[in-house]
């Protein structure tokens, strides 16, 4: 019988390692369950953004334009309205001309010299050398920017965005740590 008690102690060291086992499992199905649910409200963010904010946003977009087409189009017809107003005003009276003068006729030149012209050496070159020579090379050039912008474009999600993507991976970060320090 003393050979039972002895087999009793491994099966207890056993089912403790099967507990903590299956704490840590527990955790990673919570948070692999957190994570999910985090994924399913991002989806749902952007299918309500599509549907309802797009075409809000497409809307307002376009009578934007149709405001600045009929903007542009008073300021066309007002300069063209201030150019016929000049070109009326502008033109000149009628004034009384003055005859003309007696031109002098012009006088015979001399006929041109004959000029020698310098020899040229004959170069032969082969197809290698002529293909070499006509091949462009690339060169890297900037991008061109507007005058006047310093910074970056303003494309993207911002300095705002960012700086709130960086924070929330902050706290991603942090409560990642505490929950390992649990387990």
């Amino acid at each position: 019988m003393s050979t039972s008690v002895t087999d009793q102690e491994p099966l207890e060291e056993e089912g403790e390692e099967v507990v903590a086992a299956e704490g840590s499992n527990r955790t990673f199905i919570i948070l692999v369950g957190a994570l999910g649910g985090l994924l399913a409200l991002g989806i749902c963010a952007f299918v309500a953004w599509a549907f309802l904010l797009g075409p809000q946003m497409r809307a307002s977009r376009e009578s934007q334009n149709q405001a600045i087409l009929a903007t542009n189009t008073a300021v066309a017809a007002a300069v063209a309205a201030m150019a016929e107003t000049a070109t009326a005003e502008a033109q000149p009276t009628p004034t009384e001309t003055i005859p003309p003068t007696n031109t002098p006729r012009p006088t015979p030149t001399a006929a041109p010299t004959a000029t020698p012209v310098p020899e040229t050496p004959e170069v032969t070159a082969t197809p290698a050398e002529v293909s070499e020579a006509a091949t462009a090379t690339r060169r890297p050039t900037a991008t061109p920017r507007p005058a006047g912008e310093t910074g970056v474009p303003d494309t993207g999600i911002g300095a705002l965005g960012t700086g709130a993507v960086a924070v929330g991976l902050l706290l991603l970060l942090i409560v990642v740590r505490r929950m390992r320090r649990v387990v």
